[in-house]
């Protein structure tokens, strides 16, 4: 017998294929993707004044909310061909996103472990929550819930946003807000076909009723071969080194919502079942029985009365469920193991949450939240051998529970008719577990010829997850269940100014993070390391002109240091630009490149060469017929590359880095009907 696997951690979910499409009926022609320039036409004015509705208890317009704030949107999405969320994330100034062939991870101002499925940042569909409550991460590549096409615009809100989030929320929040019904007033489908035979098909319907209430329903489907590539280290082990179906997999989402003014309920399946024959975690080289597949079910229903002019109360009850199932195949000879992690959270909640302008000049958010941990299981056996066939009990069944409270309140108030200053604090607190204070403090002025000038001071903390606390099996010691709450201070300050068509923004940041949890290269054990330290800076440039054109490009400093030094996968420099263009006759086109400087392995310091790619995508969408087509060609110059890996260990030995893909494309038609 093989002894049990030694994971380093159990990585988040797949997904299955729906059964079927759901049926919609015939309706008029939508308007498809806003027609002509959708990609370019929003205005820099109108971009300014777009409301944060979603994630209210921030500034209710990015300019005047203390934090730096970017603004995607739809066009945006299909100008340049985005698939994932991991692909919006990429273009931003700050955040980087690696890929071990099982899940992309995302990370932001250098603090980005490979791996590392807790982001520290909080992600939202509609202000809810996508964190689940065992790994509490959110994947971003195709394990998302959400397909990207239905998605109005995303808000990624930067620095700590603790007191008025909680945990999760370190480095910020990216809340995806979802189209309306009546943004389609009909039927939408798509069809795309990609590299390494990659098929996907989406039917959306959308919306009103006769009484004013505004629907939603999608489902969608995906079904991917994969594709070769080489792994020549694992040529020491005696074995072909060709990996084949690397990134096949199967799947499906299915989205409802219904909408009014005064109350919205959401309803958000999806699965990814995905094939990983990297050899990772020592499992058989190559051999499609590795799977790991990821279901979210998310529900959530919310409601706004208005007491008077001034004040309105919201309330939302929601509830989460998430599996995961990672099978790892092991060849001893005679036997043939398949290992198996199984975990299943549950959760629900409550919030109620007050806005009031009833004193003048001010605008106050007090909230309240209970949220219940029903399930926070972890399970890991040899599938019919129990525990490394000593004994027909699992290696590890931890069962947990837990319950949370906050409160939390924060002052908007104007200093001026330029001025205004943010107070906010949150009390978060684990019953028969941490507590935290979380302070906020922002300051926003406005100038007449100088710009905007914005200063932010937050404090915020991240909880140890039950995985972090409780994996541990007889072979293979994870989980610290001593671990300490990670807490950070942060100090920040933003500058934006238009200049002629463009808008030019810089922030500055300087964050100290205490008793970062990390597992420990030697051992593996999690552990609370010493302070991490960062500073850098991020600068970008958005322009629009000719009602043709669209650039957003910027720079991005950063420099994190810990107690060895330089932490691993954090680049010093990255640059990255997105060119839209109208070319005529119906064509679009969205050019994007992205530098990566040289980054660190975590085994003593080896150096992952920098890179340079570009992608492009062309739309041809008719002035008059409600379709459209697209080719996106991903890696355009098929540069070879490689990301930091997590050092999870193969048959071979160690690995560090893992080969990314060359070139690929996908060809994608939408039809209105």
């Amino acid at each position: 017998m093989m002894p049990i696997p030694r994971l380093r951690r159990a990585p988040p979910p797949r997904l299955r294929v729906l059964a079927a499409l759901l049926a919609a009926t015939l309706a008029p022609l939508p308007a498809l993707a806003n027609a002509r320039l959708d990609g370019i036409a929003m205005s820099l004015e109108e971009l300014a004044e777009v409301r944060i509705l979603a994630t209210p208890k921030f500034a209710e317009d990015a300019e005047h909310s203390p934090s730096a704030i970017t603004i995607v949107t739809r066009a945006d999405i299909r100008t340049f061909g985005w698939r994932t969320l991991a692909d919006v994330l990429r273009s931003l100034q700050g955040f980087t996103v690696t890929d071990d062939h099982t899940y992309s991870y995302a990370g932001v101002r250098g603090v980005s472990a490979p791996g590392d499925y807790r982001q520290r940042f909080q992600v939202l569909i509609d202000g809810m929550s996508v964190n689940e409550n065992v790994f509490a991460s959110v994947p971003v590549d195709s394990a998302f819930p959400l397909d990207l096409d239905l998605v109005e615009r995303i808000e990624v809100i930067r620095g700590p946003s603790a007191s008025v989030y909680g945990g999760d929320s370190m480095f910020g929040v990216v809340n995806l807000v979802t189209r309306s019904g009546d943004s389609l007033n009909g039927n939408e489908a798509a069809l795309s076909l990609g590299s390494g035979l990659d098929r996907r098909a989406r039917l959306t319907r959308g919306g009103e009723t006769d009484g004013g209430i505004g629907y939603l329903v999608s489902a969608s489907g995906f079904n991917a071969q994969g594709q070769g590539m080489d792994f020549p280290e694992m040529g020491a082990a005696g074995i072909d080194t060709r990996a084949t179906r690397l990134r096949g997999e199967t799947g499906g989402r299915l989205f409802a919502q219904l909408r009014s003014n005064d109350w919205r309920a959401t309803l958000t399946h999806s699965e990814r079942d995905r094939i990983v024959p990297t050899g990772s975690y020592t499992t058989d080289f190559n051999d499609p029985a590795h799977r790991e597949k990821d279901v979210f079910t998310l529900a959530e229903l919310g409601a706004v009365q208005a007491l008077d002019g001034d004040t309105t109360v919201h309330e939302r009850v929601y509830f989460g469920r998430y599996r995961y199932r990672g099978v790892f195949p092991y060849t001893e000879a005679p036997d043939y193991v398949l290992n198996r992690d199984d975990v299943v959270g549950e959760w629900w909640g409550m919030e109620g949450r007050v806005v009031s302008r009833a004193l003048a000049g001010q605008r106050w958010t007090v909230g309240a939240e209970l949220r219940e941990n029903l399930r926070q299981d972890q399970k890991n056996a040899d599938a019919g051998y129990g525990c490394y066939g000593l004994s027909t009990s699992p290696c590890l069944d931890s069962r947990e529970q837990s319950r949370l409270f906050n409160l939390y309140a924060q002052n908007e108030i104007n200093l001026g008719p330029a001025t205004l200053l943010t107070l906010g604090m949150r009390f978060d607190q684990r019953f028969g577990g941490n507590r935290h204070w979380s302070p906020r403090v922002g300051l926003v002025h406005e100038t007449a010829n100088a710009g905007i000038f914005k200063l932010l001071y937050a404090s915020a903390f991240r909880d140890p997850t039950v995985f972090e606390r409780f994996y541990t099996t007889p072979t293979y010691i994870y989980g610290n269940p001593v671990l300490r709450a990670e807490r950070m201070q942060s100090i920040e300050a933003a500058w934006e100014k238009r200049i002629g068509n463009g808008r030019l923004t810089a922030s500055v940041y300087l964050f100290r993070l205490k008793d970062l949890i990390a597992p420990d290269v030697d051992t593996g054990v999690v552990r609370n390391s010493g302070p991490l330290t960062g500073q850098g800076l991020e600068l970008e440039y958005e322009q629009r002109w000719l009602d043709r054109y669209s650039l957003r490009t910027g720079y991005t400093f950063q420099q994190p240091r810990g107690d060895g030094g330089r932490p691993e996968n954090a680049a010093r420099h990255m640059l990255k630009a997105n060119l839209g263009a109208e070319l005529g006759g119906g064509f679009i086109a969205g050019l994007e490149g992205q530098y990566v400087s040289t980054r660190l392995t975590g085994d003593g310091g080896r150096r992952v060469p920098d890179y340079a790619i570009a992608n492009l995508n062309l739309r041809y969408v008719p002035a008059g017929p409600a379709w459209e087509l697209a080719l996106g060609l991903y890696n355009l110059f098929d540069i070879r590359f490689s990301e930091p890996a997590a050092g999870d260990t193969t048959v071979a030995g160690a690995r560090w880095t893992m080969p990314q893909l060359g070139r690929t494309a996908m060809l994608t038609a939408r039809l209105g009907f």
